[in-house]
Order: structure tokens, then sequence, then C-alpha cells
């Protein structure tokens, strides 16, 4: 069986790389916009520039994140980085690439969207730069989850909500339950890393291990809350299964932060509660 291990050797290859790209992030990003723009009743317009731009985006800032990370003198070097490091040359090119799509894609684009992406990438470009000039035991550190999660969940469905022609209320509310799921998932990492991280500043380090467990478990109360209040009140079946789906994302990673012992070696706990985003993938 000698070729079966060969591709499963393969397979876990090209994954590893995948995952260090962030493009299971990308993936749960364009998935969670599709979803946005078909709301409320499942039949929205989904726009393939505004679908691709997401994605383009979200590909960039996390690799120039990564290559920022690698210019700092006090950064911890991780597999991840050293993917970095090794393919900077490409990297820079790709981006370079991509850059010069989204500009093309920007005709597509209607002005109020275009107008908000503008804006948004403003604030990203000052949080990059931001990030790069400050250390990883700077206390700025302990605003880098909150504001990671509002800007992810503002760039994913704010095109969406804008390009609505009617705004159901079960849009805002979803966009909020993601936007907390989006937090759940970032504060979780940083739960991880403080269990093994020896030097740094984090939002978890700031509050301590024990209070952030406190608050994820709170997450998960107000995400079931919140997601309760859709299925009884919306009267869109769509809506009922965005809930649903968003319950049963927030029910995992609360079920991979009590599997530590299991997924904190080797940082098994990345790829899985990325994943987690692509349970989306039911609504498509």
């Amino acid at each position: 069986m000698q070729w079966l291990q060969d591709t499963a050797f393969i397979i876990n290859y090209y994954l590893k790389r995948a995952h260090w790209l962030s493009l299971d992030v990308v993936a749960g990003a364009v998935v969670t916009h599709i979803i946005a723009s078909r709301l409320p009743d499942g039949h929205g317009k989904v726009s393939w520039a505004s679908t691709l731009l997401v994605g383009i985006a979200v590909f960039m800032i996390y690799v120039a994140d990564r290559l920022l990370d690698n210019r700092k003198s006090d950064h911890s070097p991780t597999p991840r980085h050293d993917f970095h490091v090794k393919n900077e040359a490409w990297l820079i090119k790709i981006l370079l690439g991509l850059g010069l799509i989204s500009l093309v894609l920007l005709f597509w684009i209607p002005s109020k969207v275009l107008w908000f992406g503008v804006g948004l990438a403003s604030l990203v470009g000052l949080y990059l730069g931001f990030a790069f000039r400050i250390s990883a035991k700077h206390t700025a550190q302990v605003f880098k989850e909150p504001l990671v999660a509002i800007v992810y969940t503002a760039g994913i469905w704010g095109p969406a909500i804008l390009t609505e022609t009617t705004l159901a209320w079960e849009s805002p509310v979803l966009m909020g339950l993601y936007g907390l799921l989006a937090f759940q998932n970032l504060l979780l990492f940083s739960w991880f890393e403080s269990l093994e991280l020896d030097e740094g500043f984090s939002l978890a380090i700031a509050w301590g291990t024990e209070t952030v467990s406190s608050v994820l478990n709170w997450l998960l109360g107000l995400i079931i809350v919140g997601a309760l209040a859709v299925i009884i009140f919306t009267t869109y079946r769509y809506c009922v299964r965005a809930a649903i789906v968003v319950v049963v994302m927030s029910g995992c990673m609360h079920v991979l932060k009590r599997s530590s012992a299991k997924v904190l070696p080797d940082e098994r706990y990345r790829p899985l509660g990325d994943g987690i985003f692509l349970i989306s993938l039911w609504l498509l």
C-alpha cells in the first residue's frame, strides 16, 4: 500500500501549504460573502466581481501581514512564516498581479460599494502600518483580535448589505452573529497561543487564560441566543438555515477548546479552527 501512503503524503503536503497561505480563510470568507449576498430568502443576487474582490482582499491582507511580520526583529518564527520567507519573491509578484486584477474588477463594482471599500482599505492599511511599527510585546496588541474581527466582518458583509434593495432585519443580525463568531475564532487562537507562548503580548495574556475561557463561553451563549431569535422570528427558511450553521460553527469552536490537549501540538487547532467556516458550504 505504498501508493496510498505516497498519496496521503502529497495531499497533506499541499493542504499544509494551502493553510500557510490562508487559502482556507479565503475560502471561508468567499462562502460567507455569497451567503450574505443571498439573504434573506436565499435568492439574492451574488456579484461575481464583489466575490472575487473579497477573496483577493483577504488573501492579500494575510500574506502582507506575514511578510511584514518577517521584517520585524522580534517576531517569533513559525513554519508559516518560514514558508513566506522562502517564497517571498514569488508572493510579492502574486500580490502585485492580484492588485492589478483588483483594479480592473473595480469597474464592475457599484459606486457606494467602491467608496466603502476605499474607506475599509485605508483602515486596513493603517492597521498593517501600525502593526509593523509596534513590537510583539506592545500593549496595543490587545486590540488585534477585536479590530481584525470587525474589519473582517465588515469587508465580507458590507458590500452585500449595501447592494440589498430592501434591507431585511435578518441581514444585520446575522452579520453581528458572524462578527461574534469571527471574534470567538480569533480569541480562541489567542487563548491557544497563551498556553505555550514564552514571550509577546495578546488579549489572552492581558486578560488571563481563565478570563478568556469565560469570555469564549459567553460568546457561545450570545451566538446561541441571537441565532434562536432569528430562528423564532424570521419568516425566511434560508435565514433559519444560516442561524443553525452559525450555532454549529460556534459549537465546533467550543469543542475545539475543550480538546486543547489533542489539538495544541503542532498548532493543529489552526487548520481546524479556520476550516470550521467551511461548514457554511451547506448554504450554497
